[in-house]
């Protein structure tokens, strides 16, 4: 973590910081190094900023706390037998140890279908940043881009606790979780299990991907 203290003496200067520090919120802001060409990614973590002096010749003081941003390269994202090309990448690690992930694709028809009929735990492997498979629930929205049809997964480490019909109701993805339990109380057969994943994967169906 890193603090950068300056002065903006000028109003626009002052109200161009103001909106540079939200916009940097989630990296963007770099370091040059040699030959002035960006080397190191920050994020604004906290930014404050204060007006020392009277009218009209008091100045704006800006604190602006910084921390490195470490992008990670995740080549293919492997869910099962599937393999996806990711065009967007973020992963992170919580206090809990957990990995989360969120992934953005183009894929075909098939590839769809292929998500859609995945269980709601799945060998997933990041491929350029562990080639060792991991157990995670998954979860996914889809829809279409001019090039084609897209993808949105979401995978938790699944050594989060087991679920419960009571934590079910409560998950951002209960229809999903739903299903997960009936399907272990063996209250739904596999044509059930078929036409209720069929309607969730309709259900995901969103516009803005």
């Amino acid at each position: 973590m890193l603090t950068i203290q300056f002065r903006a003496q000028q109003i626009p200067m002052h109200e161009q910081a103001l909106e540079q520090a939200q916009q940097r919120h989630s990296g963007g802001l770099f370091s040059l190094g040699d030959g002035d060409q960006p080397e190191l990614e920050w994020r604004v973590r906290d930014s404050t900023s204060s007006y020392v002096g009277t009218e009209p010749w008091g100045i704006n003081h800006h604190v602006w706390r910084i921390e490195q941003v470490e992008r990670l390269l995740c080549t293919r994202l492997v869910l099962g037998p599937l393999e996806l090309a990711p065009y967007e990448y973020a992963e992170e690690v919580g206090d809990d140890g957990l990995v989360r992930l969120v992934a953005r694709a183009l894929v075909e028809d098939a590839h769809l279908e292929a998500v859609a009929m995945m269980p709601d735990v799945v060998p997933v492997t990041r491929v350029g940043i562990s080639d060792t498979p991991c157990q995670m629930r998954l979860a996914y929205l889809w829809g279409a881009r001019p090039e084609g049809l897209a993808v949105i997964v979401r995978c938790i480490d699944a050594r989060t606790p087991q679920l419960t019909l009571e934590a079910a109701t409560l998950a951002d993805d209960t229809f999903g979780d739903l299903i997960t339990v009936l399907s272990a109380k063996r209250l739904l057969d596999d044509a059930d299990l078929a036409r209720l994943r069929r309607l969730r994967h309709e259900a995901r169906q969103i516009s803005d991907i």
